[in-house]
């Protein structure tokens, strides 16, 4: 039987995961969840979506904590579920290669329990595995950006990283890392609302549909909180009858027994945490009154961008503000690469060109590792960077980490 190759960029939130089958290749989706109705059924993935219509009260249960894969013993069931979707036929591990992403910085015990899960229970013949910006530059056009000096900016559900990667190679010591992603926005928006209007902390589907729905990044922030009532919208709550999710209001009529949540500066504060994390600390219970916290400085995504240019050569400084690629889902905020754009046009030399790009020829941002992943695989260089099965039965647990983990530069 053929090699085949296999790519699965195992996000926090998603999965995606598919073969390489050349121009035709195309990710699945999968919830990086295990979930429980309130009827008290178990669901896998997205079984959860085509098995209840009421979204009430579902719990979910991630094999990741702080963004670190923790649980193999919730992981493996996932897995087995994307692999029946993966493929029309039975997956054959000995006779394909695995190319697996995992987070920046993975704690070196917790890498080499995912090792013995690729290779002893899944039993895959050849492995490489990497972090997710690694694999971005090989899914970008060349022609228009920079293949050799790009810097990463990858806001998932956990964390936003700014990894740069010089030469197809991730630059450690300008790797950085801020503690907001798309479950601190949603943990912010719920909070919002649950003082103004009403109680969904039981529904984190709806809030998670009303931040993609309504959220943006604004231009200026205090301009836009000056002129809020010029920005509300209305969200129809889910009645179960016209709607499971719920709707922006548009011009359409809707029932007059239809709940609807009036939106006014929640849709721009929610996403300004990352320009100015304290408004997560002002917004909480406990450190709203706490002094020491309120006094603390926070460094914000553009100090952290800043801090990772400045990690790198002095000579690559330039080319990586000119080549910066914005990944990951929580980037498609409206406005956030504008946004962006203007601020670190304000903080860095002026004689730099700052470039962000967002438009990968309709790939959508969450799936840029995987595509790179899937280009990846057709390259030579593969092979050098593989370990076998049997190279890792021959040297020990401890070879992959020894191959594959983070170098530490001084």
């Amino acid at each position: 039987m053929s090699k085949q190759h296999l790519v699965i960029d195992n996000g926090s939130y998603n999965i995606k995961a598919g073969f390489n089958t050349g121009e035709e290749s195309k990710p699945i989706k999968v919830p990086n969840i295990i979930s429980k109705t309130k009827d008290g059924h178990i669901h896998i993935g997205n079984q959860y979506e085509k098995h209840t219509n009421n979204y009430s009260q579902i719990q979910f249960k991630s094999p990741f904590e702080q963004g670190h894969l923790t649980s193999w013993e919730t992981e493996k069931p996932i897995w087995d579920y994307t692999f029946d979707l993966t493929s029309k036929k039975e997956i054959d591990p000995s006779s394909t290669h695995l190319i697996l992403t995992e987070t920046p910085f993975q704690l070196p015990q917790l890498s080499i329990n995912t090792d013995q899960i690729v290779f002893e229970e899944y039993g895959f013949n050849e492995y490489y595995r990497c972090a997710p910006a690694s694999l971005v530059p090989f899914s970008i056009d060349s022609s228009v950006i920079n293949f050799d000096f790009n810097l990463i900016i990858d806001s998932g559900h956990n964390f936003t990283w700014i990894i740069p990667v010089i030469y197809q190679n991730i630059y450690w010591a300008g790797v950085k890392k801020l503690p907001i992603g798309g479950k601190v926005l949603n943990n912010l928006l719920k909070e919002f609302v649950n003082f103004r209007h009403y109680d969904i902390s039981d529904d984190p589907i709806l809030v998670n549909t009303i931040k993609e729905s309504t959220c943006f990044m604004a231009d200026d922030f205090n301009q836009t909180l000056k002129k809020k009532l010029n920005n509300g919208c209305e969200f129809i709550l889910p009645d179960f009858k016209i709607t499971t999710t719920g709707f922006v209001k548009t011009t359409e009529t809707i029932p007059p027994d239809a709940q609807v949540l009036k939106l006014y500066d929640e849709r721009f504060i929610v996403p300004e945490t990352f320009y100015h994390p304290e408004i997560l600390f002002d917004n909480n219970s406990t450190t709203s009154s706490n002094q020491l916290v309120q006094s603390a400085p926070f460094k914000n995504l553009i100090d952290l961008i800043k801090e990772s240019i400045y990690a790198c050569p002095e000579i690559t400084r330039p080319l990586l503000s000119a080549n910066i690629c914005l990944v990951g889902g929580t980037t498609n905020i409206l406005n956030f690469q504008p946004r962006l754009l203007s601020e670190l046009q304000k903080e860095l030399p002026s004689n730099w060109k700052v470039r962000i790009f967002d438009n990968y020829n309709d790939i959508p941002k969450d799936e840029m590792q995987w595509y790179g992943g899937i280009n990846l695989s057709n390259e030579d260089v593969l092979k050098d960077i593989t370990i076998s099965k049997k190279e890792y039965f021959e040297h020990g647990s401890n070879w992959c980490q020894k191959q594959f983990g983070f170098k530490n530069i001084t």
